[in-house]
This record gives C-alpha cells, sequence and structure tokens, in this order.
C-alpha cells in the first residue's frame, strides 16, 4: 500500500504483501500519468479446505482460508522508518499549509475545498484545530444567506464539512435550490459537480429529514444517467463513479487517502505542497503501523502452554495486551482498569457464546427466526462491543463513570454500529453461508418472514443500514457520554465493514477478486 509510480498502478486493498511492503516513491514525485488503472482486492493463499472435507465429529466446516497475516510475514517486513526519514521535511510543508488554512484573503469556498482535500488525503489529523477554526467561521454565517449566495456545490460542501465535524446545519440550506412547484430545479443536472457534492452531503442526514431523502434521490439518480453533460472538469468522471460504489462517508480513511492521493495528482488545480505531504504522511504513518504490527506479534511463548496450540496466540495477544494497557494507564492516569477489562471480556465471551449457540441451534433444526429476532442475538456476535471497551481505554484522556456505565449497559449507539456490521456482514457472506447449510442470516429471515425477494430482502437490509447510519449522524451532533476520539473510532468501525463485505467476503475469502477500471 506504499506509494508507487502510477503506470498500470494495481492498487490493493487488502493483500497485505503488496498493502505492507514498503515500496516508497519519492515524495517530490507528482503525479501525471494518465493510463487506465485497477483497482484489485486480490490475495493468493497456498491452502484452502474444502466443503467436503467434514471433521469426523460432524461439524461443518466454514471453508475459511487460511490467514495470510503469519508471524514470520511480519517479522520479514523491511521497516524504511519514514516516520524519522521525513519528519523535517512534513513539517515544513506541515506549516505552509497551515499559512494556506489561515490566509484572509482567501475565498470561503476556497477554503472549504482546501479543507475537504486535506482530510481526503489523510492528512486531517496534522491539522485538528486549524481545520475547526476555520469551521467555526463559517458556522457564524447565516444559512438563508449561504444558500443565495452560495454555488449548489458550495453549499453542499459547507453542509457536509459542518456536520461532519459535529456543527448543527440545517437542511433548510437547500429550500433555495428548489423551484415553485418544490422540487429541485431540473437545470441543476448539468452541474455535476453541484450534484457530486450534494450527493455527498446527503449522506450525513439525519433521521426523518425529507428533504435530505429527496437530495439523496435526486443527485443519485442524475448522476448515474450523465448522457448529454459536456465540458467535464478533469477527473470528476472517476470521482462520480467513486462516489457512487460508497459514498466518502462511509469510506476507511486510510484507503481513501491512498486513493485520493492518485485521483488528487490528475486535477489540473493540483497543490503540489498539499500533494507532496500526503505522500509523505502516508509513507509515515504506514511505516508507525508496520511497527506496530511487528510489536504485537512478539509473545511470551511461555504463557499459556496447557492451552489447545490453537488458542495459545489467542490468549496470549489478549494477557499481554490487556495488561500492558492497564500499566499505561495507571501510570498516566492513576485508574485500575483491569476489573472493567475483565469484566468486558468475560461479559463479551458469555454473550457470544450465548449468540452463537442460539445460531447453532437455529441452523440444526432449520428453523428460520424473524427478522427482528435474528439481528436481537446477532448484534452482539460481531464483537463491536468489545473493541470499543478496549478503545475506550487507550483512547481516553479523563475516564468517567458516566462513559464506563454507558459502556457497561450497552448503550445504543454501540447497538447500532454493532448492527451495520452485522447487516453488512450478511450481504457479504450470505451465499457462502446457505452454501455450507445455515439456515439464518438478515437475508434469509426477511425473505422467510415477508415472501418477498432475494434482491428485495437485500434492499431491506441496505435501507436498514441507511437508517442506522441517520441514527448515528444525529448522535454526533447531540452529545454522548463518550469523548469525541472513541465516537470517531466507532464510525470508523462501521466503515471497516462497509469496506470489508463490500463486494463479497473479504475476512473469510480473500481470494475473491475485483477489479474495476477506470478508463481515462
Amino acid at each position: 500500500m506504499a506509494l508507487i509510480p502510477t503506470s498500470n498502478l494495481c492498487l490493493s486493498r487488502f493483500n497485505p504483501k503488496q498493502i505492507m511492503t514498503p515500496t516508497t516513491i519519492h515524495p517530490q514525485q507528482v503525479v501525471s500519468d494518465r493510463t487506465s488503472f485497477h483497482i484489485c482486492c486480490a490475495v493468493s493463499s497456498t491452502t484452502q479446505v474444502s466443503v467436503s472435507d467434514q471433521p469426523k465429529d460432524g461439524r461443518r466446516s466454514a471453508n475459511y482460508q487460511p490467514s495470510i497475516w503469519s508471524y514470520d510475514f511480519l517479522q520479514s517486513l523491511n521497516n524504511v522508518h519514514a516516520d524519522v526519514l521525513y519528519k523535517e521535511r512534513a513539517a515544513e510543508l506541515e506549516q505552509e499549509v497551515r499559512f494556506a488554512i489561515h490566509d484572509e484573503d482567501v475565498e470561503p469556498v476556497i477554503l472549504l475545498e482546501l479543507i475537504d482535500d486535506i482530510q481526503r488525503l489523510g492528512l486531517g489529523h496534522r491539522f485538528k484545530t486549524d481545520i475547526d477554526r476555520a469551521l467555526q467561521k463559517s458556522v457564524s454565517s447565516d444559512d438563508a444567506c449561504v444558500a443565495t449566495q452560495y454555488s449548489l456545490h458550495a453549499a453542499s460542501l459547507r453542509f457536509r464539512l459542518l456536520r461532519q465535524h459535529g456543527y448543527e446545519v440545517s437542511q433548510d440550506i437547500f429550500k433555495a435550490f428548489k423551484d415553485d412547484k418544490g422540487s429541485f430545479k431540473e437545470c441543476l443536472y448539468k452541474d455535476v459537480k453541484g450534484m457530486l457534492s450534494l450527493y455527498e452531503a446527503s449522506h450525513l442526514a439525519f433521521e426523518g429529514e425529507d428533504l435530505m431523502e429527496e437530495a439523496l434521490e435526486f443527485s443519485r439518480v442524475h448522476l448515474m444517467d450523465l448522457h448529454g453533460v459536456r465540458n467535464w472538469e478533469k477527473g470528476l468522471l472517476e470521482q462520480v463513479i467513486h462516489s457512487l460504489e460508497l459514498p466518502l462517508h462511509r469510506r476507511m480513511l486510510r484507503l481513501e487517502a491512498r486513493w485520493y492521493i492518485e485521483a488528487y495528482g490528475r486535477k489540473n488545480a493540483t497543490k503540489h505542497t498539499l500533494l507532496e505531504l500526503a505522500k509523505l504522511d502516508f509513507n509515515m504513518v504506514q511505516s508507525t503501523l508496520q511497527e506496530d504490527l511487528q510489536d504485537m506479534t512478539r509473545w511470551d511463548v511461555c504463557a499459556g502452554k496447557n492451552l489447545p496450540k490453537c488458542m495459545e496466540l489467542c490468549f496470549l495477544a489478549l494477557y499481554n495486551s490487556v495488561n500492558e494497557m492497564a500499566y499505561e494507564t495507571l501510570r498516566d492516569h492513576g485508574e485500575n482498569i483491569i476489573p472493567y477489562l475483565t469484566k468486558a471480556v468475560c461479559g463479551l465471551i458469555c454473550a457470544n457464546c450465548k449468540s452463537f449457540l442460539q445460531e447453532a441451534k437455529w441452523t440444526r433444526s432449520k428453523h428460520v427466526p424473524t427478522f427482528e429476532d435474528y439481528l436481537e442475538n446477532a448484534w452482539m456476535s460481531v464483537s463491536g462491543h468489545a473493541f470499543l471497551v478496549h478503545a475506550y481505554f487507550l483512547q481516553s484522556s479523563n475516564i468517567t463513570s458516566e462513559a464506563l456505565d454507558s459502556l457497561e449497559r450497552y448503550h445504543e449507539f454501540l447497538h447500532w454500529l454493532s448492527t451495520i456490521f452485522r447487516l453488512c456482514n450478511d450481504l457479504g457472506t450470505s451465499k457462502d453461508e446457505l452454501e455450507r447449510g445455515e439456515s439464518a442470516n438478515s437475508i434469509t429471515c426477511y425473505m422467510k418472514e415477508t415472501g418477498c425477494s432475494e434482491a428485495m430482502s437485500r434492499q431491506h437490509v441496505i435501507d436498514q443500514i441507511d437508517d442506522y447510519w441517520k441514527k448515528m449522524n444525529r448522535f454526533l451532533i447531540d452529545g454522548s457520554p463518550f469523548e469525541k476520539q472513541l465516537l470517531e473510532t466507532s464510525i470508523n468501525l462501521a466503515r471497516i465493514s462497509q469496506c470489508k463485505y463490500q463486494h463479497g467476503d473479504a475476512h473469510g475469502c480473500p481470494d475473491n477478486c475485483l477489479r474495476i477500471e477506470f478508463n481515462r
């Protein structure tokens, strides 16, 4: 996943041997290649379990491929330590970009576009304070004035950025783009850039915002039918295809940065300072992640020696990680968190075992539960809550009793994102699950309960995912017992699920290959 020359580029999303190998280009190299490229999700494994190879005890095989994240592979990574190598140059470029953000003479629309580019290039973590300060000025503007003075693109971009950062902004801003009959003006479809911005903004909608629902449908329909549109802005068609595949708000930030670095390099209005910093930063972050991966795979081989071989690594990972986390929290915050982590892990194991047992009973008896009963059981087994309990203690600078109580009681926010995770999983794995004899997933349950087709059931699941995203969008602005950093981590967990199961089961079946070709 390192930055490499772009001629006939193959961008790998899931193959760690391609993602993690530090093939670094010179940071000043500006991407200008116009050749077509592929996005390739291919992972090759040497062994595969056949469905027919059933164990002697009669249990069904899940037909999962062996993990490619082996200890030897991770330890063999040749880390170039880009985080140290490029530190000084990155600091110089960062200061130049910071001056651009605080330029008092820049037009509001240009500033919003700069902020958007910074975030999509993966540089938001470097400019959090600067971006918040700039957006604070924008939020103080009157929405009605903005709607009349801004283009559709500018109004939509402002709406999306402000909601992304937790500011309250009304959907009514888009009424200015409607005609006397209350419909979006048909002439807008020729403004492809504006339509794309409106489409992206519509995914920050809350429950009950009918105007945003109308904006989503209007922009989607016209973006999918662009015949007759002339004078395309360079790279715009590529961005339209990319957004229709999955909107920005639901994409994994690091993967989006990797894609956008290439796309941004092909734009006419490329700021080369920003592009160079993005490449440097990407390689620096990758270097840090490589080092973290290597550190995480080094454990005491004597611990857990009485466990079955298949469980030793799991035990060591859990034991060492929890104790290291507890030590650092006690040292830095004076709080012993081992009781909370122990309870969280034990609760997870008990809840998951109960959930898995229920799923096994349904499969054994060939019983198909109702859609509601299935989800009530299945949201827990994706383990989203366990991830976030550990993330809370790793990230939080102020551990509060309110947050701990919310975690312990499975706050509805955790329920929503776990349900998204489960539904995305079902969309990607339903076919394989049916082939190995499992009777219950959200799609089959809805088909059995309503009598509708598989296509209609899938659409219902997609609609449910959209509804839970709207709930989370509202929650991020209303306030919560959790710190902003944990909320961002939670959203990223939902994004991971959208990415992992977008084109099948990239977890259990990484050999699936998808190629999306953009011709220019």
